[in-house]
């Protein structure tokens, strides 16, 4: 998906999205359409970026809160890691983008939180 990200930070959103919905059928296809996997992970997150960038907050929350699922069970529910904590701070900056202030104060914090767990306090 790395092709995706450089047309996404061109501009080019209807290319990058392209590709990278090209690329998580890919995935879901080699993992397992049901099978969570950091790599189709990975993808969703990149994909909410770029709905995020056009304006599509819905969707790009619906794709973020289906990526920390699946990272939540790639790497352990209760085990702090850096790549939950990243999804979890975008959805909290989508969360902010949408108004909801309460939800996004939530995930911040938990974010804080994990990465606090996973870097140390300094």
């Amino acid at each position: 998906h790395e092709l995706g990200n450089v047309l996404l930070d061109r501009g080019d959103l209807d290319s990058a999205e392209k590709l990278f919905r090209e690329c998580l059928e890919m995935k879901r296809k080699v993992y397992g359409e049901d099978t969570p996997h950091a790599h189709v992970a990975a993808t969703l997150h990149e994909l909410g970026r770029l709905l995020k960038a056009r304006g599509d907050l819905d969707g790009a929350e619906k794709l973020y809160r289906e990526c920390l699922e699946m990272k939540r069970k790639v790497y352990g529910e209760d085990t702090p890691h850096a790549e939950v904590a990243a999804t979890l701070h975008q959805l909290g900056r989508l969360l902010q983008a949408q108004g909801d202030l309460d939800g996004a104060e939530k995930l911040y914090r938990e974010c804080l939180d994990m990465k606090r767990k996973v870097y140390g306090e300094d």
